[in-house]
């Protein structure tokens, strides 16, 4: 940690330029992309939990965190283990399966922007990153040795008295609904500061390694996935070559994903290391799947 921070440190001091970019680009997207969609769905977790606890303490309801993008999916497998509702094997198992980028980034920015492909060539996409996710997050809890108990609920202190002269159910809503968005700024910005980092980091690779390289594709696609899969626009490569690239880059996820996960686990005993083998499990998964699907359609 401290060579890391002495590296960045010196990149921030010695390439101002190069950090200023990636600063900009990192808070332009947590600005206009994750906190529009990101607030207003962990808000709506936190409300289902309060006003609608049956539905959200279903495993069901967690299969609608493939709809969401990072790390909402992980804030809903969370939910759940916090409350007792799931062992540490099976919350890996979810946190590989459900914390995936959003349809709308597979099938517009990387189907129809950056690969050009077709309406049904990008709901490929799609299909192989649930599929893979599925298949590595399966066999990763097969051979997850780890802890298996249930965590033990988080204690909730009962609220105080009302006043018999107050109206109660507005009160208690209103006091839960700005404790509920105080929590979830919080969140987003641990989120922001992730993403910003890891931002400036992926800008100082694009000034390293030539754009259209796999293995500046690779690079920084495993830091920030956006990054990454933009240098496939224009990059010298066969169209195979970049559907398999986009999808190892998008079922890994990125390490500034992997640390926005990382803010959500946060709070557990659980690691994030075991995420991250998972991730690479689903990764694998993706390039093999890529490899057999494109070539028969």
């Amino acid at each position: 940690m401290i060579v890391f921070s002495i590296l960045f440190l010196c990149l921030l001091l010695f390439f101002p330029e190069v950090a200023m970019a990636g600063s900009k680009y990192g808070a332009s997207l947590w600005l206009s992309q994750l906190l529009p969609t990101l607030l207003p769905f962990f808000i709506a977790i936190r409300l289902f939990d309060t006003c609608l606890p049956r539905i959200a303490s279903r495993r069901v309801f967690l299969l609608t965190g493939l709809l969401c993008g990072y790390p909402a999916g992980a804030a809903l497998v969370m939910n759940q283990y916090e409350k007792g509702l799931l062992s540490v094997r099976q919350t890996y198992f979810f946190l590989g399966f459900v914390n995936n980028p959003s349809p709308m980034f597979v099938l517009v920015f990387c189907g129809s922007q950056i690969l050009k492909l077709k309406q049904e060539e990008a709901f490929l996409l799609f299909l192989i990153l649930t599929l893979s996710s599925l298949m590595g997050s399966f066999l990763f809890s097969l051979l997850f040795r780890g802890r298996q108990t249930m965590a033990k609920p988080a204690f909730s202190a009962p609220l105080s008295p009302v006043p018999a002269d107050s109206k109660p159910e507005v009160s208690t809503l209103s006091v839960q609904l700005d404790n509920i968005i105080l929590d979830s700024f919080l969140v987003l910005i641990k989120i922001g500061g992730y993403v910003i980092s890891f931002s400036i980091l992926g800008q100082f690779i694009q000034k390293l390694l030539p754009s259209g390289s796999v293995s500046a594709i690779l690079l920084s696609g495993s830091l920030e996935i956006t990054s990454g899969i933009s240098f496939l626009q224009t990059a010298p490569l066969s169209d195979m070559i970049k559907k398999v690239l986009t999808m190892i880059i998008l079922t890994f996820g990125g390490i500034s994903a992997a640390a926005q996960t990382g803010s959500i686990l946060s709070k557990s005993e659980l690691s994030l290391f075991p995420y991250l083998l998972c991730k690479g499990l689903n990764s694998l998964f993706a390039g093999l799947l890529s490899l057999f699907l494109f070539r028969m359609f």
